[in-house]
Formats: structure tokens, C-alpha cells, sequence
């Protein structure tokens, strides 16, 4: 008996790592899909995964961090002046922020992941420095709970670090464009701009506008139309948003 209990719980925790490895294959996976799509990149992880406990229950779970990703075609295709993406693999389940560094610390018998932020995330400017401390609790992480930014609010971009800063029209789920989300602008030549924009889940996404077109590179489903002086522009069929052409040009 004490022979098939110890395997059904080696079985669990071979479940449970497999989970974690596909889990983190995929993170790698869209890395690298991303940058051979920028002009064919050659790319590589470097020692991005640390298996870490990071819920405190003494299985070994995985932090991807995107911090030392390259690409042979982009050399800042991962990482912005608010950090690199970071990815937190607890099972299957994938928890990402943007952070300038990490560390995972013991307060009793709490286990808690420290993240550097960009200062827009603390209500400062984006060369300040911040930290967000989280906890695992009941299948999710948990934090302290922002305050309701200013309904012109655009952090984490600044114009510190970016030509221009500004609220878009956004949705989740339906095209309906009645949320607001930050974005920051680089321009370049005429009609040429990388714009950030921080999506309604809080993911990051880089529309890139030139002659006339759009690119998110490492975007599936990517689809664009423009209207006057508007252009309207889906992702995965579930994200949506609209950029007046003011934003692309400037004025």
C-alpha cells in the first residue's frame, strides 16, 4: 500500500512539472517565434529560467525572465526603459509583469516574489525606481491593490522616456473601444511610430506604423483598417483598440 501511495504522488508530481515545463516551453516559445519573424533573428534564452519555490509549498516552480533574451536582428526586441517581461510559472498557469529585476524572499512563512518596477507604476516618473512585493494565494498571486488612476493617468509611460504619451480607445473580448489605455509614442520620419500600449489585462503590446502599415511583431491574428484619419486595430480576434492618426504624426 505504502509502495502504490508514494507512486500516485510521484505520478502527481511528475503531472505537475510536465505542466510547468509546457508552461515555459511556450513562454520560449512565442520568444523565439518573435524574433525569427523580425527579419529571420537567431535567438536565444541565455540562462532566462529559474526554478524557484515560489508559493511556498517546497515544489520547485519557474521564473522566465525575458531580461536575458536576444535576438540577433533586434537587439531591444524584449526589454523597454520599464524593464523586461517576466514570467512566473506556477503548474500551467503563466503570471507576467514588466520588471527591472527580481528577487524571492522568506517573511515567515510567507514566500514573497520582489519585483523592481518603472517609477509610472508607483505614481513617480519612469527613471524612480519602485518595488511590488507578491504573495501566492489560492491559485493566483495577490498584491496591494492600486489606487484608481486619474482618468488622464498614462503610466507607466512618460514623457521622460517617450515623444509622447496618451490614452487610447481599448476593449477586451468585443470590439466596443469603452476602456482607456496608456500608451507611449516613439515617432520617427513622418508617419513612421512604435507605440506601447498597456492592454486591459495588463499585457504590453507594440504596434509599429509605417507607410501606411502596422506590424506588432510576435502578434498572431493581426488585423488593421483605417478610417479617415483613425485606424482601428485588432489582435488575437479578442484585443482591440483605435489610433487616431494624430497620435502616429504628432499635432
Amino acid at each position: 500500500m505504502r509502495r502504490l501511495v508514494f507512486g500516485i504522488m510521484a505520478a502527481g508530481l511528475g503531472a505537475a512539472s510536465a505542466q510547468a515545463q509546457t508552461a515555459v516551453e511556450r513562454v520560449l516559445a512565442e520568444a523565439r517565434a518573435e524574433c525569427e519573424s523580425f527579419e529571420g533573428g537567431a535567438f536565444d534564452p541565455g540562462n532566462a529560467v529559474s526554478a524557484v519555490d515560489l508559493t511556498g509549498d517546497g515544489t520547485a516552480d519557474s521564473l522566465v525572465d525575458e531580461g536575458t533574451f536576444s535576438c540577433t536582428s533586434a537587439a531591444s526586441l524584449y526589454c523597454g526603459t520599464g524593464g523586461c517581461m517576466l514570467h512566473a510559472v506556477v503548474g500551467d498557469t503563466v503570471t507576467s509583469w514588466q520588471a527591472t529585476g527580481w528577487q524571492v524572499i522568506d517573511w515567515g512563512q510567507s514566500r514573497i516574489v520582489l519585483i523592481g518596477r518603472d517609477g509610472g507604476w508607483c505614481g513617480g516618473i519612469g527613471a524612480e525606481t519602485c518595488f511590488e512585493a507578491l504573495t501566492w494565494s489560492d491559485g493566483r498571486f495577490l498584491t496591494v491593490m492600486p489606487t484608481a488612476p486619474a482618468p488622464t493617468a498614462t503610466a507607466p509611460y512618460s514623457t521622460d522616456d517617450y515623444d509622447a504619451t496618451t490614452l487610447l480607445p481599448c476593449s477586451l473580448g468585443e470590439p466596443t473601444q469603452d476602456q482607456s489605455c496608456p500608451a507611449g509614442i516613439l515617432r520617427g520620419a513622418p508617419g513612421v511610430a512604435t507605440i506601447r500600449i498597456t492592454a486591459p489585462d495588463g499585457a504590453e503590446r507594440v504596434l509599429e506604423f509605417s507607410e501606411g502599415a502596422i506590424a506588432s511583431p510576435g502578434t498572431d491574428e493581426l488585423t488593421w483598417a483605417k478610417d479617415g484619419d483613425t485606424w482601428y486595430v485588432g489582435i488575437g480576434g479578442r484585443e482591440y483598440y483605435i489610433v487616431p492618426e494624430a497620435a502616429v504624426f504628432g499635432g
